[in-house]
């Protein structure tokens, strides 16, 4: 076996020694977060949601009313398409519970039905969904919409859509006019609130 001198064995003890020391220094340089730091962590997180949780709010609100808007749309537009395809009168109004008949209510938030002169139900829609009650959405309208088999309305409508705050520049429309043309109520003098079928601005509720 061969044997370490005396300058090779105090060599590797001091290289031991200097590993030993890093590896110290090491450990003393990794330490938690102090007090101070932690608050600040936890200030910044708060003023994070803060504005982030409104602003996912906003987008599901008008994620929502977009939908139901386009699910209104496409409901007159099938009544108009059914009462020239059958040659009768059809209507879009309020519902029931049941979903069976006309309610004769103006708040269409409860659901709506396309129903023809024979009492039959061609189309349902549900309730509209919210995930809590002051989110719900409010369809309203006055009376039932009905097309007859020219695809004439009987009258000419503005359907209003509004969100839970009542803000006027959610605020969604629909306009049927009185040959039937179902529209989208738009902007057209740019202050962010979309306007009925006779120029004015929407209000909500």
């Amino acid at each position: 076996m061969r044997h370490l001198s005396a300058a090779n064995r105090d060599s590797i003890r001091g290289g031991l020694g200097r590993s030993r020391n890093v590896v110290r220094a090491g450990l003393a340089g990794q330490r938690g977060f102090n007090l101070l730091e932690l608050l600040t962590a936890i200030a910044i997180l708060g003023i994070i949601t803060a504005i982030a949780v409104p602003s996912f709010q906003s987008i599901t609100v008008n994620s929502r009313l977009s939908t139901e808007t386009n699910d209104l749309v496409s409901s007159l537009r099938f009544a108009r398409s059914e009462a020239a395809k059958q040659g009768l009168n059809v209507t879009v109004c309020a519902a029931n519970a049941g979903l069976t008949a006309c309610s004769g209510a103006a708040d269409w938030s409860t659901g709506w039905i396309v129903i023809d002169t024979g009492g039959n139900v061609l189309f349902a829609r549900e309730a509209l969904q919210a995930t809590t009650a002051s989110e719900q959405a409010i369809v309203g309208a006055t009376g039932l919409i009905t097309f007859n088999r020219n695809g004439f309305s009987t009258s000419a409508r503005t359907i209003k859509l509004c969100g839970p705050d009542n803000m006027a520049t959610r605020a969604r429309g629909v306009i049927v006019s009185v040959d039937g043309r179902v529209r989208l109520a738009t902007d057209s003098n740019a202050n962010s609130i979309v306007e009925d079928r006779a120029g004015n601005d929407l209000g909500c509720p």
